[in-house]
């Protein structure tokens, strides 16, 4: 029998034996049935655009490793998102051999379009399943933190790699479904879309009593379920964002500005494709701007990943202005937020 509602707490309390928890659409109604069930009555049938599921990664149930990799090609149209496949690949790779584990499977499903990059890649272990979604978290957690000796490869996973879908009971998109209104399927070219293959890409299988996989946080600490590191200027401090703007685009237009606060660093993407360690125009690729708050500095680097000049290339640090100097520190050094008045009581 299928089961639906529209409150996930619902959900739950009607699931029993073999089945699992499907989402339709966002808000999202959710149904409970066994695969089959679900393949034969609500998947299947289905055009490509009216397949708006999602697959429900239950909090603390077993589940494969997953990647989610997005890219804006608006404001990267120079990144490759397969370059940002293999790096984050190599790390994976290297974390679970390290571990002592067997790869069994890498399974790479592309949903892109002209406006966006997006990858989801799942990793089956061979013999084991990590112990819920946030052991994978924390997993992430510890190879992004490797990928942080390599300064490229930690502004690239830090800037796409979404370091969020390792939260309690995640939507993820399943094999052959497609985002309402962005008619963006997704889809393998190894993989037709059958019944086999799309169980085959499910995040957590219905049944599993085999090894567990546990990680600790790259501080030690019990897995947890956290969001990124990253912060997008905008929701950080408009006042900030607009003098980084404003003095970046006297350089190059401006694409995007991201704050890492990890580094203390803002990432200023330019849309500057005549490039400083090359000495030449790049046909895709584009230069972008480090500024370093804690040491008042700004820095050049490079997108592209090809050219040995471009991939070590480092411009000679310079000194912000003093004006944006001011700015920076008052904001990154208020106790308070600036946008809050401080009203002093009568009994004070």
């Amino acid at each position: 029998m299928v089961f639906t509602s529209y409150r996930l707490v619902e959900a739950f309390k009607a699931k029993n034996g073999p089945k699992k928890i499907y989402a339709y659409n966002v808000p999202c109604q959710y149904i409970v049935s066994t695969e089959k069930q679900f393949w034969n009555k609500f998947l299947f049938p289905k055009s490509p655009s009216e397949r708006c599921f999602y697959e429900v990664i239950e909090e603390d149930k077993a589940c494969h490793l997953y990647v989610d990799i997005d890219v804006n090609r608006s404001e990267y149209p120079s990144i490759d998102v397969k370059l940002i496949q293999e790096m984050v690949c190599g790390y994976i790779e290297f974390g679970i051999s390290a571990m002592e584990l067997v790869v069994e499977r890498c399974i790479v499903t592309d949903s892109s379009n002209e406006h966006k990059g997006s990858l989801h890649i799942v990793y089956h272990v061979k013999d084991h399943l990590w112990a819920s979604n946030a052991h994978v978290g924390a997993f992430m957690r510890c190879m992004e933190l490797r990928a942080k000796d390599n300064e490229a490869d930690y502004l690239m996973w830090t800037t796409f790699v979404d370091m969020c879908v390792y939260s309690r009971n995640r939507l993820f998109r399943m094999l052959g479904c497609t985002k309402k209104h962005e008619l963006r399927t997704k889809q393998s070219p190894s993989l037709p879309f059958n019944f086999k293959n799309w169980k085959i890409c499910q995040i957590q299988p219905v049944v599993y009593d085999g090894q567990l996989i546990e990680c600790n946080e790259p501080d030690g600490s019990t897995a947890r379920y956290m969001g990124s590191k990253a912060v997008p200027i905008a929701d950080f401090e408009p006042i900030i964002r607009s003098h980084l703007r404003s003095f970046a685009s006297n350089i190059a237009p401006v694409r995007s500005i991201n704050y890492i606060p990890a580094y203390m660093q803002w990432y200023i993407n330019l849309d500057k494709k005549d490039c400083v360690f090359k000495g030449e125009r790049h046909q895709k690729n584009t230069n972008y701007m480090i500024v370093n708050w804690h040491e008042n500095t700004y820095r050049f680097k490079c997108w592209n990943r090809k050219y040995a000049c471009c991939i070590h290339g480092k411009s000679d640090v310079k000194p912000l202005p003093s004006d944006l100097c001011e700015v920076i520190d008052k904001y990154m050094n208020f106790i308070i937020s600036p946008s809050i008045e401080c009203i002093e009581s009568d009994e004070s």
